[in-house]
């Protein structure tokens, strides 16, 4: 099994925002074989993110694929090759710059998590609008249930040949997590013509029990780097990064 990402930097004079991934997602759809992109319009869950990200003066546009059909159609087949992106809805015509892709295995995920003595502190940045939704209802404040319990369920739907998303685990996490501080903002997410309420900026976990749960929690956030978080993350919702310590991303 395999995670991927490439970013891509684009070469823009225009004005571009996080609000404008949906159209990003329409230029994926487009680039990908009629097959597989029937395939994607079906399915439940979907094996791939995408969102825009500034960095420096500089828009990246970020797609990851969680798995290896994923990482070959998405990645190599639609994306390496291409140069231009042309956003037909607004007539733009973006270069791309530069293109940077990283692999990870699950195995090579999973292996921190047994070898490696994760911290009990935890720092996120959720970059894009992140939101939930549950009983028809937006929940747009980071719920820790509603973290943790949308990471397993997005790791259950990569991995199809184990399950983490069992009840007992998700209340153990929770009872043994607590937010010790935060830096956030509510904001909306555009999606045709729909307002998402949702939040973006930090967060800091604590994650108390044993040394397996802190690491087990670790190991959730690591593969939301590139699962996202929450509702829409296909459509450029809810992408996170890591921070270490000093506030760097990771």
């Amino acid at each position: 099994m395999m995670l991927a990402r490439i970013e891509m930097k684009l070469g823009c004079q225009e004005n571009l925002s996080y609000q404008m991934s949906s159209l990003f997602h329409g230029v994926l759809m487009e680039r990908l074989s009629e097959e597989y992109g029937d395939f994607l319009h079906q399915s439940r869950l979907h094996p791939y993110t995408q969102h825009l990200e500034r960095r420096d003066g500089d828009w990246y546009w970020v797609v990851n694929a969680l798995n290896r059909e994923a990482v070959q159609k998405i990645i190599y087949e639609a994306l390496i090759p291409a140069d231009r992106i042309m956003i037909k809805k607004t007539d733009q015509e973006l270069s791309v710059e530069k293109k940077q892709v990283e692999e990870c295995t699950y195995r090579e995920l999973t292996d921190q998590f047994y070898l490696s003595e994760s911290s009990r502190y935890i720092q996120i940045h959720f970059i894009t609008p992140a939101a939930f939704k549950q009983q028809g209802r937006y929940v747009f404040y980071p719920d820790l249930r509603c973290i943790y319990q949308s990471l397993m369920n997005k790791y259950d739907a990569a991995v199809k040949e184990e399950s983490m998303c069992d009840e007992e685990t998700l209340e153990e996490l929770c009872r043994n997590s607590e937010i010790r501080g935060y830096d956030l903002k509510s904001t909306q997410f555009y999606l045709e013509g729909i307002k998402i309420p949702s939040f973006i900026g930090k967060l800091t976990i604590r994650v108390g029990g044993t040394r397996t749960m802190a690491d087990f929690a670790n190991l959730l956030f690591r593969f939301g780097t590139y699962s996202g978080v929450g509702i829409k993350t296909a459509l450029g919702m809810g992408a996170i990064k890591l921070m270490g310590k000093g506030g760097k991303k990771t």
